[in-house]
Formats: C-alpha cells, structure tokens, sequence
C-alpha cells in the first residue's frame, strides 16, 4: 500500500485506487481548492488553483526532496513517497492570487445570480481570496447569449474552466461548444448553426462551477438555499439514475445529477432532467372516486378503500378469480404487497406485469477522452451512459416478484386478452405512471370482460373514467421505495413530497387493504420483509442497501462498491451549500429506506 505525506502527516492510500493529490488530500481530510478539474473529464490544468507545494520521500534515506515551483495538484499522481503541502505561506499567497485574477472581470451581482449559494466562486473567494480589491480600470463586459432554447450563458462571469467544453468533446462527443479568441477575448460559444441541443446537454449546467451557464428552466425561480434536496431516482426509463430533487412549499423546481458510478456516473438526460414536473401536475388526482347508481363520483378515500375491500373479498368466498395488474412505475415494496394482498384473498388470482411504455432505441454515450485531451486522464474511469428506450423505472422488479409469488410473469397483453374474453370477475389495475396510459378503445375493452373494475392511479385516464373506483396513488415523488434498473440494480429513492390532498401512498393503499395496523406503512420495514420471502432481494437483508444500490440475487460483499470506481470523490459543486430543511420524520439508518 502506498504512503504519502500530505502537511508533514503520513496517509495510507487504498490498494489499487490511482489518484492524484487533490484526491488524496481529501481522503486524508485537506482540501486543495480547483475549479477546473472533473474525477469525469480529462485534466487539462488550466484554472491554476489547485497548485501546491510537492516533493518526494527517498525510500532509502528517508530525505525529502521538493520541486521549487508549485504544482497543479490534479496532475500530480499520489504514489509512494508522494509529499504535499497544501498550506504554506507560498500555497496560500498563490491562491489569493488566483483568486484576485479570476475576480478582476467578474461582476459582482450575487444577489440576481441563480448559482449564489452553491458557487465555488463564492466560497473560495471567502476561504482562499483577499478581501480588497485593487483592479481599478474598467472591466470587460460581455454580453448574454443563449446556447440553446434551455441553457443560458452569462460570459462575463465564466472563468474558463473548460468543463463544460470538454463535456461535448469527451462525454457526448458532439463537440458543439469551443473557446473563441485567446487571452482577455476568449469566450465559451456554440459553432455556428450548432446549438447546445445534445440529449445531455443540461449536465454543462451542473458542471459550470459559477453562474455562467443557466438553465433557464430554473432561472430566478428560486434561491439555492431554500431548497430541501432528496435522494430520489429518475423514472423517466429503465437506466435509473441517481438524482437530487429540489424540493420547497410542496412543490419540486429541478432535478439534478446525484453522482452513482455504477448507474450513471455524474450525468442525467435532458428528458429525465425535465420529468420532475410530472410531480407538479395540475391535473393529478385528489380524490378517490366510487360508482353510485352508474355515476362515478368522489367519496372519501376510506370510503373508496372500503368499497374495494368489501367487493374483492366477496369475490374471494365465491372463489371468482381476480386479476391484477402491477405497474412497472410502482416500488417493488408496493408490488410486493399488492401481489401478498391479491394471493392471499385467493391463490386463484392472476397477477401480470403493468404495461411497458418504449420509445425508439436505446441511445449510449461512450466517453472519449482522446478527443480534446490535454492532461492525464489515468484517475479516470470511464462509464457509458445509456437512454433506454424502455420508459419505466422497475420492469425487472415487478418481473422477480411475480416470477417468486406466481411462478410466472404474464404481461399486459396476455391479461388483456383473458379479461377481455370475460375470464375474471374484476380487474385491479395500477399506473402511476408520468404518462396517462391508454387509448379511449384500449379502455373500453378492458373494461367489457370485468364486472368490477379498480384503478390506481395519479391522473385521470380513460380507463379511470370507466372504473367502478379509483383510488389516487402517490407519484414518484411521493413515495419512499425501491426500483430495479435495466442492469438489474436495486436502488433507494427518498420521498420528496408528502401525499397531497386526497390521496395516500401506495403502500398504505395496500396496508389498509390488507387490514395491517399500526400507521402509516415505512418502506424499510417493508423491504425487511420482503428480502426474507423472496431470494432474489435476499441483499436487502434488514432493508438496508448500498448507497450505489446493490444487484439482485448477487450477495456482493453487503454491497461494496468496487475500488477505482471515484465514488468517494465527488465534485463539491454537486452538492449546494443549503439549509436544510428536512420534514419531520423518523430519520433512516445511514444508506436505507425510510417511508
């Protein structure tokens, strides 16, 4: 195992992990300030704030030998004998340097700046910088430009860090942004009839460590610091990826990328970036409805759940069967006590997997770091990153369910035809899926083969219309749970939102259903259950999983993530600088579900 000395401290390094210093020096506790480099993109040492004092450690003599000049920290490999110095006199005066250049031309309108409050500019002028300011002569104003019909670029408070221009270049690979001009005149711009339009462009967003790229979706909507950030996952397809949803009064304003090096790296999709309004649809269901003399009306939801439980147990002692349909948007903790509830009012039920929504083909970006490289990209480990065209959130959960409680998987179609056809006396169908699912036709003959025919779901859909009752499940951002990715993944989301009016979650629909007491239903618990029935969730064990999510049916050291994937070295930029507000509650064990 490698040893460095970093502040005259000796530091043991991870087998196997290559880092450079700025790495080392955070997991030895030390920060080394940087605007320029990404543990994602290529070095190219350009922002000058990281450089520090370095030298070496004779293995023999135990002499050490120090380069004269400073060094910029993202190059310089930590290995055996590495020493740093991240906090001299000569450091720190560098520093104050490179933050009174940064700041010459840089206009001081923080307040108005949608980046105040999570800007690396901001807390490093604070930590590193010098509080005069002796630039006198007039600064270099540029004006605002659009990249694109989202992204806004305010050139006058850029810094040139590159990333978002090595983003196109490495990571997509469509290359539409470059640096214009040399010296005091350069500029971020897009090549002529090329706007930033690539299906990840929002992520240049993310990585700009000031306020020079804007997303204008979320511009001036609201103040950094007054968003609460949970840890939820994008269900706008199968890839799963790990994001932060920015959530105040109720109401969520953005997703953003929360990095998972297992999933999708630092990086979501524009599509996914936008799918968190589905949250905030006007048109969502408040309340639950019930069929009066062949009128469908709102009732209360205990009234509704009633009307359901009554129906459906009759059926039972009569031994007409049931079938369910369990959506591939709910949580497997809610398809685990959906299908518990269905078999066990009568083994004769049939449950079958929800309707799978696709659209065109599956799209992969490969990073390419020979493209625009600069530096060396040996700290790097590149991961593709994939949109699926399958868009729903957990097909292979719900399938490993059925697969274990059913013996089979039956798909939609399959139950379609079979309760079409008259087979069953009623029909418990679920969505909540961000899309209205179903034509006016595909409703009407679902509906003709069913005497009694059940609806959960968020939005008012054609087959809700023809529903003797509807119960108003919770969307995404409602519930607490688990999904499982298209690389069969199991992975945590948080709630983002309480249950709006009129509506419970998903799991307490089925609690209530199931006559289980004791309050509102937590997903661990939940979860517990469900890794002791089922094998395939057997690592799940407690309910608590991996951060990064762990794979089922593979017991893969308690969900250890694998050493060289950087996940313990993300970019600070990710992570606003916030109060926290967090809803009362029961607080989670470190890295499992809570409800």
């Amino acid at each position: 195992m490698a040893t460095i000395i970093i502040n005259g401290q000796e530091h043991t390094l991870p087998e196997g992990e290559k880092l450079n210093a700025i790495q080392a020096a955070k997991l030895a506790g030390e920060e080394i300030p940087y605007y320029c480099w990404h543990p994602a993109l290529s070095v190219v040492a350009n922002c000058r704030m990281c450089e520090i004092e370095v030298g070496s450690k004779d293995p023999k003599t135990g002499e050490i030998k120090m380069v004269p000049k400073l060094v910029p920290g993202c190059q310089t490999p930590a290995k055996d004998g590495t020493v740093l110095v991240t906090n001299s006199t000569k450091v720190q005066e560098h520093q104050r340097m490179i933050m009174e250049y940064l700041l010459i031309n840089h206009p001081l309108d923080c307040p108005v700046c949608d980046q105040a409050g999570m800007c690396g500019l901001q807390d490093y002028s604070y930590e590193y910088g010098q509080s005069n300011h002796r630039f006198v002569e007039e600064r270099t104003v540029n004006p605002r430009k659009d990249v694109s019909d989202a992204i806004q670029l305010n050139q006058d408070r850029c810094i040139m860090c590159t990333r978002c221009v090595r983003f196109t270049r490495e990571i997509t690979q469509t290359g539409e942004l470059q640096v214009m001009a040399r010296g005091n005149h350069a500029e971020i711009n897009v090549f002529p009839d090329h706007p930033l339009d690539n299906p990840l462009a929002g992520n240049v967003v993310d990585l700009c460590p000031v306020g020079a790229l804007l997303d204008k979706d979320f511009l001036h909507k609201q103040r950094s610091w007054f968003l609460s950030n949970r840890d939820a996952i994008c269900v706008g397809c199968s890839t799963g990826c790990n994001v932060k949803a920015g959530e105040n009064r109720g109401q969520i304003w953005k997703f953003s990328p929360r990095h998972n090096p297992l999933v999708n790296d630092y990086w979501i999709c524009d599509e996914g970036r936008n799918s968190y309004k589905a949250a905030n649809d006007p048109g969502l269901l408040h309340s639950s409805y019930a069929k009066a003399s062949g009128q469908l009306g709102p009732v209360p939801i205990d009234e509704a759940l009633k009307l359901v439980g009554q129906k459906l147990g009759q059926l039972a002692k009569d031994g007409s069967p049931v079938a369910g349909v369990i959506s591939p948007f709910l949580t497997v903790e809610e398809a685990y006590l959906m299908a518990t509830y269905l078999k066990e009012l009568n083994p004769a039920n049939v449950l079958a997997l929800g309707p799978i929504s696709t659209r065109g083909e599956d799209q992969t970006f490969m990073p390419n770091y020979n493209k625009g490289q600069s530096g060396d990209t040996s700290f790097v480990v590149p991961r593709p990153f994939t949109i699926h065209a399958e868009k729903c959130p957990n097909r292979k959960g719900i399938e490993a369910i059925l697969a274990h409680v059913q013996g089979e998987v039956i798909s939609f179609d399959a139950i379609s035809k079979r309760a079409a056809s008259g087979e069953f006396k009623a029909l418990y169908f679920t969505s909540d899926s961000i899309e209205p699912w179903g034509t006016e036709a595909e409703a009407q003959s679902l509906r003709a083969g069913v005497q009694f025919l059940v609806v959960q779901d968020t939005l008012v859909t054609p087959l809700a219309q023809l529903a003797d009752a509807v119960l108003p499940g919770g969307t995404f951002a409602e519930k607490a749970g688990c999904y499982v990715n298209a690389d069969g993944r199991l992975q945590y989301a948080e709630a983002s939102l309480p249950p709006r009016d009129g509506a419970l979650p998903d799991l307490d629909i089925f609690a209530v259903l199931m006559g289980r007491a004791g309050g509102p239903v937590r997903s661990r618990d939940v979860l517990a259950e469900l890794s002791g029935v089922v094998p395939a969730f057997s690592v799940a064990d407690g309910g608590v999983i991996h951060e990064f999510g762990v794979l089922l049916g593979q017991q893969n050291e308690n969900g250890a993530v694998p050493a060289g994937v950087g996940g313990r070295f993300d970019d600070p930029w990710q992570i606003p600088r916030r109060l926290k507000g967090d809803r009362p509650g029961e607080p989670s064990p470190k890295g499992g579900p809570n409800a």
